[in-house]
């Protein structure tokens, strides 16, 4: 192992049903090596609910919220921490009374007695500094700065900006979580990102005195739909694993090495809006290896409910396809090909994907020991 490696994993979820399910059913020793971040959802985003074919509209930041803290809470309990960001809000939306977003989030996250740590950032405005300053001063846990965008390439900046940031939230680095988001890795940004990094964390002001450094970034594609056609099985390269790997080699000689994190088993970021009656979903079962996504791609799954079962028997005939002994995925991807129980839904291969690569990293990381 290399010295100094921080072998904590960081997944940044959206906390979507199949995702807070994926958690819930995560043995002990599996959560106590992972801490998530969830990124609340927008206001606008439309997605499917509870996994059946309803789907509504968030119009308003007292529905995007409502029993948001209490689901997390319910699925990751109230003995570890967690990290939720808000910042898919628009900057100028309040609830009613003028709450800011921030403040009501965790004023529902207390009564749900849940332990979790607001994130901020660099690009952040002053009222949700404010907020999060506020939510520190009463929770007494520490805050997470959050940094991506042009935060990340401003390196000349970056030592006074932050230490401007921690004075505005009166904490000390030991009581902040640094999280550096690159984002989605393509192919033709991975090398620019891979040499951005280190200039990145040497630039970072008490760089060994933050409570944690993590290095999170994403390699499921923006349009899966232009690089997996229907009724193919392709693997595509886990490039977020690559870049921390080359990162934390004896040869990036980084002062401080950082954790890893990614976004789970889907996209970096929430997609847009849309209406499903005018666009419809492809059935796919997602598999991560060690290297990379196993993509198992169906067809319009309006036209058939019952594809699942077809998908696992390609995926379970993949060379990658581990035992059963594996963990839960296994299991209910083997019981699906040989037609035991229902088919399931979008939300139910949320939750294989996700539990499936959740266990595959904190081993991937237990083996680097």
């Amino acid at each position: 192992m290399t010295s100094g490696l921080d072998l904590h994993y960081y997944p940044f979820l959206k906390g979507k049903a199949g995702e807070l399910k994926a958690l819930a059913s995560l043995p002990r020793k599996q959560r106590e090596l992972l801490t998530p971040l969830f990124d609340a959802p927008p206001e606008d985003v439309t997605f499917e609910r509870d996994g059946d074919l309803k789907w509504i509209q968030i119009d308003t930041v007292e529905e995007a919220l409502d029993g948001y803290a209490a689901k997390i809470a319910k699925a990751w309990g109230p003995l570890d921490a967690c990290f939720v960001d808000l910042a898919g809000f628009h900057p100028d939306l309040r609830l009613a009374g003028g709450v800011h977003p921030v403040t009501a989030f965790f004023a529902d996250a207390k009564a749900a007695d849940l332990a979790v740590v607001p994130v901020t950032g660099l690009e952040r405005d002053a009222a949700q500094v404010r907020a999060v300053r506020d939510v520190c001063a009463k929770w007494r846990l520490g805050a997470a700065v959050r940094l991506r965008g042009s935060a990340l390439f401003g390196v000349d900046a970056l030592a006074d900006a932050l230490t401007r940031l921690l004075g505005q939230l009166g904490l000390t680095p030991d009581q902040v979580d640094l999280l550096v988001d690159c984002g989605t890795l393509i192919k033709s940004n991975f090398e620019e990102i891979a040499a951005a990094i280190p200039r990145i964390i040497r630039a970072l002001p008490a760089l060994k005195d933050w409570r944690s450094l993590v290095l999170c970034s994403g390699a499921y594609p923006f349009q899966l739909g232009s690089l997996v056609k229907k009724n193919e099985t392709r693997e595509l390269p886990r490039r977020d694993w690559q870049l921390w790997r080359r990162l934390i080699s004896p040869a990036s000689a980084l002062p401080r090495l950082p954790a890893f994190g990614d976004y789970g088993a889907t996209r970096a970021d929430w997609p847009s809006a849309f209406d499903p009656t005018e666009m419809s979903i492809s059935a796919k079962i997602v598999y991560a290896t060690d290297e990379n996504w196993v993509i198992v791609k169906g067809e319009k799954l309006a036209n058939d409910p019952d594809q699942y079962h077809m998908l696992s028997r390609r995926l379970r005939q993949h060379p990658s396809f581990l035992p059963a002994e594996h963990c839960q995925s296994e299991v209910r991807i083997i019981e699906c090909a040989e037609e035991i129980g229902g088919p399931g839904n979008s939300e139910t291969w949320v939750t294989v994907a996700t539990r499936h690569h959740l266990e595959v990293v904190t081993q991937q990381l237990a083996s680097l020991v």
